[in-house]
């Protein structure tokens, strides 16, 4: 059985830069000021200058693919691939996940696509999609064995975000508006740990404050050695950020630098960073 493995723009993932051929990405929406809809691409996203836009101020919000746009991507698949795994955006991020479910339970694709379960955001997801392409090279047809690889990193995996405009966030609808109201008012960072229901790690006016906080967390939780991730837009504040490296590198924390998938800071700021951590024995071989 021929397996393909569909992800989509959250992940960060560009089909370009990997060397497989089972991996596809589903495009989100990127959404100026409630009228502009542009796909997430690499492409457009250059083309519109939206991370500018972005930076600007304007309104930033996002959209799901629609269930035609994902029956499209389901039908094109499976003319190559005999089955799909489709890793979705968590289900408290957006409602592609429950899309994919009830389109992939429609009579044209029942049996011919599996919908994981899982609360894996940015990076780290895109890091078990690899996995999932490795896995599907080493001849591994057995749809539930992407599924017990998927919870093995949920066990295994650390994320956590310090946005940078909790007001944002807040006409997002992912926070209560009058608590970040209050600590924005405060100039006060919060660190969030991403888990099927987010909770926050700690604030602080500073990012050294926060970022004690989110390093004490990823060790106390991940056993062993693990890679971290410090990921960041490329047009992020530079002082912000080299501050964020020097604390990280002050202290003995070794990390690898990525960029962040466009989604996050979409929703909450552009100078919006993540670090993430997944055990060593987790991770794809290349």
């Amino acid at each position: 059985m021929k397996i393909g493995i569909l992800v989509d723009s959250s992940t960060g993932f560009v089909e370009k830069e990997h060397n497989t051929k089972v991996l596809k990405v589903m495009p989100l929406h990127l959404i100026v000021n409630d009228k502009d809809d542009y796909y997430d691409t690499p492409e457009i996203v250059k083309e519109k200058n939206l991370i500018k836009i972005l930076g600007e101020g304007n309104k930033t919000t996002t959209s799901q693919a629609s269930p035609g746009e994902l029956m499209n991507k389901y039908d094109e698949m499976l003319k190559e691939f005999d089955h799909i795994i489709h890793m979705t955006i968590p289900s408290n991020l957006s409602g592609m996940h429950q899309t994919a479910l009830m389109t992939a339970n429609d009579d044209d694709y029942k049996g011919k696509v599996t919908v994981i379960e899982n609360f894996l955001a940015a990076n780290c997801a895109q890091l078990l999609a690899l996995k999932f392409a490795e896995m599907v090279e080493e001849g591994i047809e057995d749809p539930k064995a992407f599924q017990e690889e998927s919870d093995k990193w949920t066990k295994g995996s650390f994320t956590s975000i310090i946005p940078s405009d909790l007001q944002k966030m807040s006409k997002g609808g992912r926070a209560n508006s009058l608590l970040i109201t209050m600590l924005k008012m405060m100039k006060t960072k919060v660190a969030i740990q991403w888990l099927e229901k987010p909770k926050k790690l700690g604030m602080g006016r500073t990012y050294a404050a926060v970022l004690d906080k989110m390093v004490s967390a990823i060790k106390k939780e991940i056993k062993g050695a693990f890679k971290l991730l410090f990921v960041s837009l490329p047009e992020a504040n530079k002082t912000h950020m080299d501050s964020i490296r020097n604390y990280l590198s002050t202290n003995g924390v070794k990390f690898t630098e990525a960029k962040i998938p466009n989604v996050y800071p979409w929703h909450a700021g552009i100078d919006t960073i993540g670090l993430i951590a997944i055990q060593e024995d987790l991770l794809p071989k290349k």
